[in-house]
């Protein structure tokens, strides 16, 4: 499944240089009050469209975004596409109808009125659906939304289950249940997993759930001469939101020439409410240095990957300064629709001033990714 959801290739580079375009980024500007309205109208129009679009990567990124930045509109979206017929679809919108319930009263009152009942017997039967990435976030979102019948299932998937990218669903869910008593069950797993792509999903839950052990290991990895392991690392950090990782986040924000590692290490100061990575998100909204000759990481890839590392490292820090810049991007010919998508859900969160939930994306996920995270992302058996 990585049902591709949010990633794509590998690192970028041009070391001294490599990040600075052509042309020279805008600085940070806020909108006017009519501007704002009509980036607003745009960002919500665009995440609909990719919600009940053709692309099953923007779904599934489409359904993260529509959950955490525009509640209003995401009930209808999930409910569209909890059984859609693509697994990687069902998975996003699955997780993400159960952060839904579990994020606010008002979110589920939303789904109450949405035909609750009808929809809680769609997803237990999906539960009972024959990709196990679908039954992991069915139980997820049963158990949000009252039913714990079955929640201890994850625990099967998590330690038995053949396939990597079950195992790091399974150890995604888990974590997002956000339940002190699975720290035994983790710890457990972290100790027979051999693939380091689902360790780091577990020590990911770990860091989410405040265990230091996990805190510990992702903090040595984020300083790792692997950029690929570096990156992921800080992801997995800043999706935990772990203050003890501050210092590590400021220290790789400065001290590396790979995109990837300084927009995590961004967007990680920004979720625990720094906005120490503001000038570089905005100058790298504007990337476009790719490294040439990159097997399996076209320079179109690059560029779009790290634009948007850039739009969710400027979502996390919440500067309305962002939004003139977001803008420009926005608006840029030819800009990926991934990358548009990303723009889009920063300019809502920054023009409705939303809080970000605890609660983090769907899926497993790697950094080489157009957007944040991936269910199923780069984990090979």
């Amino acid at each position: 499944m990585r049902h591709s959801y949010e990633r794509v290739a590998i690192l970028i580079g041009c070391i001294g240089f490599c990040c600075s375009g052509c042309v020279r980024p805008p600085e940070p500007a806020p909108l006017d009050a009519q501007d704002q309205s009509r980036f607003r109208a745009l960002s919500v129009q665009t995440l609909r469209e990719a919600a009940f679009g053709d692309d099953p990567v923007l779904r599934m990124q489409a359904m993260e975004a529509i959950q955490e930045v525009a509640p209003a509109d995401a009930a209808s979206c999930i409910a569209e596409n909890v059984d859609n017929g693509y697994a990687g679809v069902s998975f996003a919108a699955l997780m993400a109808l159960g952060d839904l319930r579990r994020s606010t009263a008002e979110s589920s009152a939303r789904l109450a009125v949405a035909n609750q009942n009808r929809l809680l017997q769609r997803v237990r039967t999906l539960a009972e659906d024959r990709d196990p990435n679908v039954r992991i976030a069915s139980l997820y979102a049963l158990h949000a939304m009252g039913d714990a019948t079955r929640t201890k299932e994850l625990a099967d998937f998590l330690l038995r289950n053949a396939d990597a990218r079950v195992r790091a669903n399974a150890a995604l869910a888990v974590g997002r249940l956000r339940d002190p008593s699975s720290v035994p069950l983790l710890h457990q797993a972290l100790k027979r997993e051999k693939k380091d792509a689902v360790k780091m999903q577990i020590l990911e839950a770990l860091a989410s759930l405040g265990d230091s052990h996990g805190i510990e290991r992702l903090k040595f990895y984020g300083f790792s001469a692997v950029p690929d392991q570096a990156a992921l690392a800080l992801m997995c950090l800043a999706n935990a939101r772990t203050i003890e990782a501050e210092e590590m986040f400021r220290i790789r924000l400065r001290d590396t020439d790979y995109p990837e590692i300084r927009l995590q290490a961004a967007r990680g100061l920004g979720r625990l409410g720094f906005e120490d990575g503001l000038e570089t998100a905005v100058r790298d909204l504007f990337f476009d240095r790719p490294r040439r000759n990159i097997a399996n990481d076209p320079p179109q890839q690059q560029i779009a990957r790290i634009r948007a590392l850039a739009a969710l490292a400027l979502e996390a820090i919440g500067n309305p300064t962002a939004l003139g810049p977001l803008w420009n991007a926005f608006n840029e010919p030819g800009q990926s629709p991934y990358v548009r998508l990303a723009i889009a859900r920063a300019a809502l969160r920054l023009i409705d001033a939303r809080t970000p939930d605890a609660v983090r994306p769907a899926g497993f996920e790697s950094h080489r990714a157009p957007t944040n995270r991936i269910a199923g992302t780069n984990v090979q058996d």
